[in-house]
C-alpha cells in the first residue's frame, strides 16, 4: 500500500515527478502540503505510478518549478498576467486547492502594457457588480465532478486590457477608497469613458455629477440638497416622480400622465439611495426675450436711411417697464432628452420652453453680471430689440452655459433659470474667446 493512502501525513518517503524534460523529487510531506490533489490521488491508487513512485506529466516544467516552491512552503507571486494565468491553469490541472485560493485572492491584469496586481476583494467590495466580478473576467472554470481528474483545463487568455494605465490607476485608487483628483474636463471625460467600460456605475454617477450642493436658502428642507448634471448625462432610471404627487393618484398605465395641478421639483436618486433636487447644465442655446405684450413699453417712430427708405426705430414709451417673456430655444437633442425625462416620470411630452426666471437668477450679459431687471432697461437694450415678421418685439441672447431647475406643473415639464452666461452680439462672444497659450505646441 502506498504511503499516501494513510490517514495521517507520512514523515518520510520521496516521489519522482518527471514534468516535460525535467525531473523533480518531492517528499510525501510536500505532496501533502496542499492536499487532496492529483498527486495524492494517483500515488494512493492501484496504478503503476503508485508502485514505482514515479509519475510522468506533459506540462510546462518552468511553471511546475513554481508549483514545487509552493508545495515546499514558499509564497508564489505571479510576475505578470501570463505567469498568473499559467499558474492558475496548472493549479486547476493538479487540483491544488490552496494554490487556487491563493491565486483567486488577487487579480493580475495588464492594462495598456502596465501590470497591476490587485486584491480581488478590492475589486468586489466597492461598486460591484462590475467588469472585474463578471464571469468573463474571473478565472472561475472548474471541471465537473464527473470529469477525469487530469482533464486539461481550457485555454484561458491572460487578462490584457487595451485601456489607459494611468486612468486605471486613478480608478484603482477610487476602488481602494481614496478620492480621485480631477485634473481638468478632458481627464473627467476620459475617466467617465473608462468607468463605463469597467461597469462601475457608482463612479460613473459621481463623474457625471458636476457638484452636490446644499442650498441654504431653500424654503423646504427636502429642496436643500441639490445635484447638478449635464443634461445629456442624466440617467433616466434615477429620475423620481415629484415629491408632491399624491401616490394614490399615480398613473398605472404608461399612456397616463401626471395631472395633479401642483408644481413639484423633479428629483434624482443616486446609487446610495440619497435623493436630490435635480439641476441641469445646458450649453450653447438661445434665449429669446419677447416684449410683444399689450402693455409693451415701446413706441415706434420712422427714420429715413441714406437710401431714402423708412425703417422702424424702437423707443421707450411712458408705460412702466415690464419683464419680458423668456423662451429657451434648445437643440433637438436637448429637447429629446427633456422629453425622455418627462416620459420616465409619466409627464406630458410637451416641454414648456417659456421659462421661469426669478429675481435671484445670476444673470450675465457680455461678461457683465446684471440683475434680471436689466432686460427691461429699454434705453440700453433698444439697439438689440428687433421687430419680427409677426410684428412682435424680441431680443435674442446667445447662452454659452446655464443652470436650470426642472419642475413639473400641471403634468408638464417646466424649467427655472438659476444661472446664465450670455452674449448679446457676436462681437461680445468673440471678445470672450481665449488665445492658445504661447507655449502650446500643436503637432499635425
Amino acid at each position: 500500500m502506498s504511503d499516501l493512502s494513510r490517514n495521517c501525513t507520512p514523515s518520510t518517503g520521496y516521489y519522482t515527478l518527471v514534468v516535460g524534460d525535467r525531473t523533480f523529487k518531492l517528499s510525501t510531506r510536500a505532496l501533502y502540503s496542499d492536499a487532496p490533489n492529483h498527486f495524492t490521488h494517483v500515488f494512493s491508487s492501484s496504478l503503476e505510478e503508485a508502485m514505482t513512485k514515479t509519475m510522468y506529466i506533459e506540462r510546462d516544467p518552468v511553471i511546475f518549478s513554481d508549483i514545487v516552491r509552493h508545495l515546499q512552503g514558499y509564497y508564489i507571486t505571479p510576475r505578470d498576467e501570463v505567469h498568473f494565468t499559467d499558474l492558475y491553469i496548472d493549479a486547476q490541472y493538479y487540483c491544488l486547492p490552496k494554490l487556487k485560493a491563493q491565486l483567486r485572492a488577487y487579480c493580475v491584469v495588464n492594462v495598456g502594457g502596465k501590470v497591476f496586481r490587485v486584491e480581488r476583494e478590492i475589486l468586489e467590495k466597492r461598486d460591484a457588480p462590475n467588469f472585474f466580478t463578471s464571469f468573463g473576467f474571473v478565472h472561475s472554470w472548474e471541471p465537473p465532478a464527473t470529469a477525469p481528474l487530469i482533464a486539461i483545463p481550457p485555454a484561458i487568455p491572460p487578462p490584457i486590457l487595451d485601456r489607459d494605465p494611468e486612468l486605471f490607476a486613478d480608478i484603482l485608487r477610487y476602488l481602494q477608497g481614496y478620492d480621485i483628483e480631477i485634473k481638468d474636463e478632458v481627464h473627467r471625460q476620459n475617466l467617465l469613458k473608462d468607468s463605463r467600460f469597467y461597469l462601475l456605475k457608482g463612479l460613473t454617477e459621481k463623474l457625471l455629477a458636476s457638484t452636490l450642493t446644499v442650498n441654504g436658502f431653500a424654503k423646504d428642507d427636502s429642496a436643500k440638497n441639490e445635484i447638478l448634471f449635464r443634461l445629456k448625462d442624466i440617467r433616466l432610471a434615477n429620475i423620481l416622480l415629484p415629491e408632491n404627487n399624491n401616490h394614490d393618484e399615480m398613473p398605472t398605465d404608461e399612456s397616463d400622465v401626471i395631472s395633479t395641478g401642483m408644481t413639484s421639483h423633479i428629483m434624482y436618486k443616486n446609487r446610495e439611495g440619497a435623493v436630490y433636487v435635480l439641476l441641469i447644465e445646458v450649453h450653447n442655446f438661445h434665449l429669446v426675450c419677447h416684449y410683444n405684450t399689450p402693455q409693451s413699453p415701446f413706441s415706434f417712430t420712422a427714420s429715413t436711411t441714406p437710401t431714402g427708405s423708412s425703417t422702424p426705430v424702437i423707443s421707450a414709451g411712458r408705460v412702466s417697464p415690464i419683464r419680458p417673456n423668456i423662451e429657451l430655444v434648445l437643440s433637438d437633442q436637448d429637447i429629446k432628452k427633456l422629453r425622455d425625462i418627462a416620459k420616465s416620470i409619466k409627464a406630458s411630452d410637451e416641454i414648456v420652453t417659456s421659462i421661469q426666471t426669478p429675481d435671484t437668477c445670476a444673470f450675465e450679459i457680455d461678461g457683465v453680471k446684471v440683475g434680471l431687471d436689466a432686460l427691461t432697461n429699454v434705453d440700453k437694450l433698444s439697439h438689440l430689440i428687433k421687430l419680427d415678421n409677426s410684428g412682435g418685439l424680441n431680443m435674442t441672447l446667445f447662452v454659452t452655459r446655464a443652470i436650470l431647475k426642472l419642475l413639473v406643473n400641471n403634468g408638464k415639464v417646466e424649467m427655472e433659470l438659476l444661472k446664465c452666461e450670455s452674449f448679446s452680439s457676436e462681437r461680445g462672444f468673440n471678445g470672450k474667446r481665449e488665445f492658445l497659450p504661447s507655449n502650446k505646441k500643436i503637432c499635425l
